[in-house]
């Protein structure tokens, strides 16, 4: 039986007194790493992070697969790219979309392949989840 690894992240405190389910990440693209953070949303079919963090990395966005996501705020462009996320200890490929059009200061980590190596316990009461995996 494979033993399961299981962290607790306590929710981030913004400066209006508000909690998120935001968590600390690794990004990975062609020996180039960032540290960075990602609200995770279950509600996102896919993963978005700002231009930023792709030029970070020395990502050429427009490069990647062009798709377009819909939203409660409506519709933009983006591109995917394929990049090694380390989470918890736990390294896997995660498609990432770059958008100019994504304006939000937080990245978001969506369900594709996210969702699927991971157990997500979200203890909005306790004001943590717990990430198994």
């Amino acid at each position: 039986m494979d033993k399961k690894l299981l962290t607790i992240f306590p929710y981030y405190k913004n400066p209006e007194g508000q909690y998120f389910p935001i968590i600390p990440l690794r990004l990975g693209y062609q020996k180039r790493n960032i540290d960075s953070s990602a609200l995770i949303d279950s509600g996102a079919s896919i993963s978005i992070f700002r231009v930023d963090v792709a030029e970070h990395l020395g990502i050429v966005v427009e490069k990647g697969e062009e798709i377009y996501l819909g939203g409660v705020g409506g519709r933009i462009k983006g591109y995917i790219h394929k990049l090694e996320l380390e989470i918890a200890g736990n390294k896997f490929l995660c498609p990432i979309v770059f958008s100019y059009e994504y304006l939000v200061s937080l990245n978001l980590l969506g369900r594709a392949e996210f969702f699927k190596r991971h157990r997500i316990i979200f203890e909005e009461n306790k004001r943590f989840l717990k990430l198994e995996s």
